[in-house]
């Protein structure tokens, strides 16, 4: 977005990243931020819990955020890892919090979102499992993260409620005026 991280740009009246920080505080413990840049700033939100990407999948997308995920939840000794990114500041705690549900029916499988069709597979909860397919993955130069969850088998949850839940704010105009 103009050269600005996206995570860092104000949205009613807080960076959009303190927002989806917030949802994921009132669900999970830690939060872990994964950045590739401004990671100083994202310190402030998340003392001591922030990571940068793995020296080689810098700058390779949120298949990248994903991976380091894993690798800082498996230190910590937990099973998975709940995502969501950071330019969806509309994400509630109630449609995280149904994620996590759906994922403890069967927490070896990873569970993505779906609204009106439209999966969403930056939402969703990542079993540390998944972590040796995703460094091949990346490894083999995929990058596409909705291909990733299909080559991994994720549950499809449906949360037909949070359509706006779900909305990226991806350009200038999507924040104009908050």
């Amino acid at each position: 977005m103009g050269g600005h991280d996206k995570g860092l740009l104000n949205w009613k009246g807080r960076p959009m990243a303190e927002w989806v920080y917030r949802a994921l505080k009132s669900v999970v413990a830690p939060i872990l931020i994964s950045a590739n840049r401004s990671l100083s700033a994202y310190e402030q939100m998340a003392p001591g819990h922030v990571y940068p990407d793995t020296p080689d999948n810098t700058g390779e997308g949120p298949l990248a955020g994903l991976l380091r995920g894993l690798i800082e939840a498996e230190h910590l000794g937990a099973q998975a890892v709940l995502v969501c990114p950071c330019d969806t500041p509309d994400i509630t705690p109630a449609t995280l919090s149904a994620l996590v549900e759906a994922w403890k029916i069967q927490p070896d499988t990873p569970v993505v979102a779906e609204c009106d069709g439209r999966t969403h597979p930056l939402h969703g909860v990542y079993p540390v499992s998944v972590l040796v397919q995703l460094g091949e993955w990346l490894g083999s130069g995929n990058r596409r993260v909705m291909k990733f969850a299909e080559s991994v088998n994720a549950v499809v949850v449906d949360c037909p409620e949070a359509e706006a839940a779900f909305r990226n704010r991806n350009r200038p105009e999507d924040l104009a005026g908050k």
